[in-house]
């Protein structure tokens, strides 16, 4: 009995069976998009980052991408806040960059290890913004932790290894400052 190759040829069908399989399954895939299955209920991709020892969580798709920390100094306006570090270009647009350390509340960072560059969040004072942090690690899931356990301005997660986190959200870091850039 023949095997299909790459192509369906061979196959009962042939070529038109192979189409029509592959399809089906793109089909199912694509529909089932979206719907988490129920023991992954209320996960979701977030990057860590540590910050003064620290680990904070920003939404996946918050994050436009990860780069070493690089920025050019700029004059500083008076109203300009302490927060901001200088100015990136990546493809053409100008990010703010900005320490966590300090939106957070805490000291400015001797050393930035991670820079995270951000996708524009409708309604912020700036549009593009890259948040310096001490390093990066890594990728992971995280779930939301019970109310009890939380960080005045944040929501707190539980990473898979039982580690919380403070979640960050962009509109809610940014949304009551003033920025003279």
């Amino acid at each position: 009995m023949p095997t299909p190759n790459a192509a369906g040829e061979g196959a009962p069908g042939g070529a038109e069976g192979y189409a029509r399989r592959v399809m089906a399954e793109r089909a199912r895939l694509l529909a089932a998009r979206g719907q988490a299955p129920r023991d992954d209920a209320g996960r979701r991709a977030a990057v860590i980052l540590d910050v003064g020892g620290q680990g904070h969580a920003i939404d996946l798709h918050h994050v436009l991408r990860m780069t070493e920390p690089a920025w050019s100094a700029m004059p500083r306006r008076p109203d300009c806040p302490a927060a901001v570090r200088g100015v990136f270009g990546h493809v053409g647009h100008l990010y703010t960059v900005m320490d966590l350390s300090v939106l957070l509340g805490g000291a400015p960072m001797d050393h930035a290890g991670a820079m995270a560059l951000l996708r524009p969040v409708a309604g912020l004072p700036v549009a593009r913004i890259a948040l310096l942090a001490g390093r990066t690690l890594g990728v992971d899931d995280v779930v939301d932790a019970p109310a009890a356990v939380s960080v005045p301005g944040h929501p707190m997660a539980a990473l898979p290894d039982g580690r919380l986190v403070a979640v960050l959200d962009p509109a809610r870091l940014f949304a009551a400052r003033s920025f003279g850039v």
